[in-house]
């Protein structure tokens, strides 16, 4: 049951691309922002996920084992706890205290997507309205067949 959603999810994505992509008042480079706005969020969110890793230089990880000087952010050990969606990386201390990390790239991330979402809705809205204008033009593709 759970292929179903995918499967209509990735057709009304391809009917919204393709929706997008054949509407005719929107000039090429907001068409190029739109499109090259998911490969920028998919490295955010790349970069937010992985923020608390310290696995090639443990010793600049952003969530030190020991607070530099005691008492200042928190006390205690310390851990890094990311999560994939929403897309948010933090250093949790022992006491509660929390220390954001990757704001930027979340910033990022949430813009990008927003931007999608919105391309992907107007692409939809047309593809809705214009079913005809996903076809292309006419006579293209089409195999022209002569009597000899």
């Amino acid at each position: 049951m759970t292929l179903l959603p995918v499967f209509v999810a990735l057709v009304v994505g391809w009917v919204a691309l393709r929706g997008f992509l054949a509407y005719p008042l929107l000039p090429g480079w907001a068409k190029t922002v739109a499109l090259c706005s998911a490969p920028v969020a998919a490295l955010a969110w790349l970069a937010v996920v992985t923020a608390d890793d310290a696995f090639l230089f443990p010793e600049t990880a952003p969530c030190p084992a020991e607070p530099l000087r005691k008492g200042i952010i928190g006390d205690g050990a310390v851990r890094g706890v990311s999560t994939a969606f929403p897309p948010r990386a933090f250093c949790v201390w022992e006491d509660g205290t929390t220390y954001d990390l990757a704001t930027g790239a979340e910033t990022v991330f949430w813009g990008c997507l927003s931007v999608i979402a919105v391309t992907l809705a107007l692409g939809l809205r047309y593809a809705l309205r214009h079913p005809q204008a996903l076809l292309g033009p006419p006579g293209r593709g089409a195999v022209a067949v002569t009597r000899t």
